[in-house]
This record gives structure tokens, sequence and C-alpha cells, in this order.
């Protein structure tokens, strides 16, 4: 008996044992299935050169990416590109890209319904349980469209659009980039090229004289691109009051309202916020990226003699507000080397103080320049005979600041007044903005290196900060920052390469295949990934390229049907899914030129059927949600 006893407790206890060491095991796996595996590298795989006619008129894209994970596993995923969206589409209650004015009706282009070919800038956001798209339209007038999107077992899909409604703000104008903050906001650019107010003031030595008859012409038929604009917004606006003896300005009209940021946020209950961000300065933003301290804003400013800008808010900015507040700078650089795109330190000239409201008083309130400046013509000799010299926006001036209007010239005539106070104002094309947090770094994207980036342009630079070979294929620059995330020094790190006429491609390229050719939208997915995406003539097909901040190899994921741009890169999670917006921006629109200067691809072009010449939102089908997360 006691035998058997010691045999049942033995049994008893081993039992206990195995049990125990069973609960260990199931929490062990519990553990490692709640383990959450991280992404640590990505690669796409490359997209080869178009072959054929064929190939140049299709969109390509990278057809697997491969995701290697911390726990040393890895997987492939096939890709596709889908179409979500083709201009003119009905989706729900309204039509994408239908250009429409202040009381939401249709514009007319020659008797018909004005149908954008240009999305640009793209933000998808979540909103409680709905997600939204907001849309560029990089247009005169401009538009935003708004349109909710699903996800159902696997397919994204639009299901309703309308255009945001921008009537308060008067409109606005060329919405080209745009960047998403961090608390569910679309951050945009007005690319504003031709509002200047030297063009408006009738006292200006530089005004224009518009016939204002809705053709873009000045009064004695020329065609002239201050004209077009400002027919434009009288198109948007309704308006036949436009003053052209008191500054182009009316009471819903003034060629001061135009070149700023504009934010839209989609709320909860499907209504929309918007903002226009008087206190980031007027000149020709691209887009804004906020920093992660939520305070410190960068612009760029797109076109010939520009400034690169930073603008700092006295409280963060964790959510929308209508009315920011805060200090503007512009950068001045001091050019360290000029090779291989050049480097530069980098400090910031104070502009002024400002909330967005003050700025948008003094706008009602019909200002013109020369409330602002004195403003003159450089004599023949080039010499002002008062005044300082300043050249900004690809215009020689002759600049004296009236007493007491430092506010009004630094958030109105922001590239003059920086001029003034001696900031660089002499950068060419300067275009997309993106922030690596992994390196704290801002990468810029210089489309071309020219004109006012090379040593003393034609001979009428009054400063001659950069000093640099031109280079008609672009760089992206990066910006470095410090702890307080302002810009301390800058260098070029991904250049396009021009080719000689007698390399090879150089009989339908300008800049070589295998490099970048006009950076514009850039994008940081992470895991050392930065998305470069074209903006050329120079190559047969635009392209977006990956670029690894660490190896620096470039892998080519996308090649765009001859003649459009690549605009709209935005990432997003929905669910499992994950999602890379990219669109086909004026498809069969820009003619690819050969180095001799020929366009032998113009058949192609001119042969381009109704449907191949409908730009189109579109997305990289197939990622998984864990790389944007």
């Amino acid at each position: 008996m006691f035998i058997k006893r010691r045999v049942v407790l033995r049994l008893t206890f081993i039992s206990f044992g195995l049990l125990f060491l069973f609960f260990l095991l199931l929490m062990s796996l519990k553990d490692n299935n709640e383990r959450q595996k991280n992404v640590s590298a990505i690669f796409f795989s490359p997209v080869s050169l178009s072959k054929n006619d064929a190939e140049k008129q299709q969109m390509r894209i990278s057809e697997t990416l491969t995701v290697s994970y911390d726990d040393n596993t890895s997987r492939s995923y096939d890709l596709k590109y889908k179409v979500l969206a083709k201009m003119g589409d009905t989706i729900g209650s309204g039509k994408i890209g239908l250009m429409t004015n202040i009381n939401g009706d249709p514009i007319l282009k020659g008797g018909e319904e004005d149908i954008s070919d240009m999305p640009d800038g793209n933000s998808l956001i979540t909103v409680g349980s709905k997600h939204y798209l907001l849309t560029h339209m990089e247009e005169r007038p401009g538009m935003i469209s708004k349109t909710e999107v699903t996800v159902e077992e696997g397919v994204f899909k639009a299901v309703d659009t309308k255009a945001v409604d921008l009537s308060a703000m008067g409109g606005t104008i060329i919405n080209c980039a745009s960047s998403k903050t961090k608390y569910g906001s679309h951050l945009g650019g007005e690319e504003d090229y031709s509002l200047n107010s030297i063009f408006a003031d009738k006292n200006s030595p530089f005004y224009v004289d518009c016939a204002l008859d809705g053709r873009g012409n000045d009064a004695e038929g020329r065609a002239n691109y201050f004209c077009s604009y400002v027919d434009a917004m009288q198109k948007y606006l309704g308006d036949q009051n436009i003053d052209k003896d008191n500054g182009y300005n009316s009471d819903s009209f003034s060629p001061y309202n135009y070149g700023y940021i504009v934010e839209v946020q989609p709320q909860v209950d499907g209504s929309t916020k918007s903002a226009k961000h008087y206190v980031t300065g007027k000149y020709t933003p691209e887009l804004a990226t906020i920093m992660p301290d939520g305070k410190t804003v960068y612009m760029s400013d797109d076109g010939t003699a520009k400034g690169l800008w930073k603008f700092v808010s006295d409280a963060e900015i964790s959510e929308f507000k209508a009315d920011w507040e805060g200090t503007l700078y512009s950068a001045k650089v001091l050019q360290k080397s000029a090779e291989n795109g050049g480097a530069f330190d980098v400090s910031w000239i104070e502009l002024g103080h400002a909330k967005d409201s003050e700025i948008e008083a003094l706008i009602k309130s019909k200002m013109k320049i020369t409330d602002i400046f004195e403003i003159s013509k450089p004599e023949v000799n080039g010499n002002c005979a008062t005044g300082t010299k300043v050249y900004e926006d690809s215009t020689l001036e002759c600049l004296t600041l009236k007493e007491g209007q430092e506010k009004a010239a630094a958030f109105l005539e922001t590239r003059k007044y920086a001029a003034l106070k001696g900031a660089t104002i002499e950068f060419r094309k300067e275009e997309g903005l993106t922030y690596n947090a992994d390196k704290n770094v801002l990468y810029i994207s210089m489309s071309e290196i020219k004109k006012s980036m090379e040593d003393n342009y034609k001979g009428q630079e009054p400063v001659n900060d950069i000093r640099l070979e031109a280079n008609v294929c672009g760089a992206v620059y990066a910006l470095a920052l410090d702890s307080s995330y302002s810009g301390i020094s800058m260098k070029a790190v991904v250049i396009g390469q021009p080719l000689d006429v007698n390399e090879a491609y150089a009989d339908e390229w300008t800049c070589h295949p295998d490099g970048i050719s006009n950076p514009d939208n850039i994008t940081y997915i992470g895991h050392n990934t930065l998305l470069i995406s074209e903006d050329t003539n120079k190559h047969v097909n635009n392209m977006t390229w990956a670029y690894n901040t660490e190896t620096k190899m470039m892998t080519r994921i996308a090649s765009l049907p001859i003649g459009a741009e690549v605009t709209g890169v935005d990432t997003a999670a929905i669910g499992d899914k994950g999602i890379l917006l990219i669109n086909i921006q004026h498809p069969f629109q820009d003619n690819p030129q050969a180095v001799d200067g020929t366009y032998p691809n113009s058949a192609l072009i001119e042969a381009a059927t109704d449907d191949q010449l409908k730009a189109s939102i579109g997305y990289f089908d197939g990622l998984p949600s864990d790389m944007f997360k």
C-alpha cells in the first residue's frame, strides 16, 4: 500500500510538472505571437526602361516588393498599379476633377465642363471610421477635392467625391504639392507664379494693363501671365469690380490673397475645416511640412530667384488652428563647395512676427506695393539711382522700404523684403520637401541647377551667394537640422547626369535614364527609403525612384505613360492594406526632348486618344500595411 501511494504521488507530481511545462510553452507561444515584428528593410524590384512604343505609353511599376523583418525573416509581395479614379469619373454624388466656381457651379471651357488633367498633392486621412482623400488640382483657379474611400475585402475604392468649399478664403490658385500633418490635416502650397504685385500697381514701373476679357490678354490683346491669373480668379469669383486703378483690388479679390499655404482638415461629421496661413509668407510655395516639434514649418519656393523659408510657431500646432502665430525666417547660405551640386552652411534671417488674422486684415485693406516700397527699375548701366537693387522672381528691382511697413513687407512681399535684408534669393525650381526622422534631415528637391543658382547669372545678381555649374537634370539636397529643427548645413545627395550629344541614349533623352531628371515630389517612407519623383521632358518617361539613404542605391520603381508627370505621392495604411498613392498627371502632354533639341517621340504625343489624355489617381496594390506603420 505504501509503495502504491508513492507511485501515485510521483505520477501526480509528474503530471503537475508536465502541465506546468505545457503552460510555460503556451505562454511562450503567446508571447511570440503577440510580439510585433518590425520591418527592417524594403526592396522594390527594378522597372526596366521602355523598350518600345507600347511600353512608353504604359504605366509600369515594380512587380514585387521584398520586406525584411527584424526576426531575420522576409516576405515578397506581388504588386500591381491600379487606378482609383480618372479625372471626369462620376463618383457617388460628384464628378472628380470638375472645376467649379465660388458658388459650386461648373466652370465651362470651350462651352463644356472644365475637367482638370492636373491632379497633384494627395493626403489620405482617416477620421473616425471614415477615410478621405484630399487631392489638389494644379489649376487656376485652384481646387481641392475630398473623396471618401473604403477598403472592403482588400479592395480600395472611391465611393463619393466633392469639391472642398474654399469660398471663405476667396478661393485658391495653382494648388501644387502637399504634406500630411500628424494631427490629420492636409497642407498644400498655392504655387502662384504670376500674381506679383509689381504688375498690379499703376504706380509701379512694371505695371501691366489687363483687358480683363477672360482671355488672359493685356489691353493691347497680347497674352500675359499676370492677366491670365487675374482672369482665372475673376471667373471663379464672378467679380466684375476688380479695379485696375487700385492695385487690381476689389471687395473679393486682391493679388495679395494668393501664394500661401492652405490647410484643409476633414471632420467626423463629414464637414471640412480650411484656412489660409498668411504667416508663412507670400511667394510661390510648392508645399509646407511641419517638423516633429509641431512648431517648425519649412516651405519651398518654385521658380527662378527664389528663397527657402522657415516659420516657427509661438505654440505647438497639435490640432487644426485657423489663426497661426509666429515668426517667419529666410535662409542665408554660405557656399563651402561647388562640387557635385554644392555644399553650404545655412543661417536664418528673421523677417517678422504676426498672426494670420493680422495679415488677412492688411490684404482686406486693399494694399498695393507702393504702399510698402518705393520701387523703380535699374538704370541702363544696371545700377539703382535710388534704393537697393534686388533680384527676385526673375526680375531686377530697386526698392526702398517705406517707414512703418516692415510687417506688410515681411508677409506680403516676402521675397523682396528677404532680399533687402540679405537673405539668399537665388534658388531655382525649389520643389519637394520631406523629413527623414532617422537622420534628422530635410530633403529638398531642386528641379534644375540653372539660372539664379549659377555663378552671377547674366552678370546681374546683386549678392551671388550660390555659384554652381548648370545642371539641367537637377538634384536632391539634404538640409541637416539641429536639435531645434533649424537647418544648419545643406549639400546635394542625389544628382542628375546630363548627357552629351554623342553618348548612348542621347538620341531620345537629355538626362541619363539611370539617374534622376528634374526631381519634384519627394517622399521619405521610412526604412532608409526616399522616393524621388520626376517632372521632366528630359526623360522619355517620367519616373519614380527608391533611393536608399544608407547604401545610396537607386531603384526605378515606376515609369509613367509618356508626357505624364508624377504627382500625389502619399502613403497610408487602412487595416492590413498598405497604400502608396501616385498620380498620372497630364499624360501625353509634355513632349520628351533629346540632347540635340529634337522631339523623336512626337508621333506618340500627337496620336494620343481622349482616354489616354485623362489624368488619374492610382496606387500600388499589394503592399503590406506594416511598412507604413
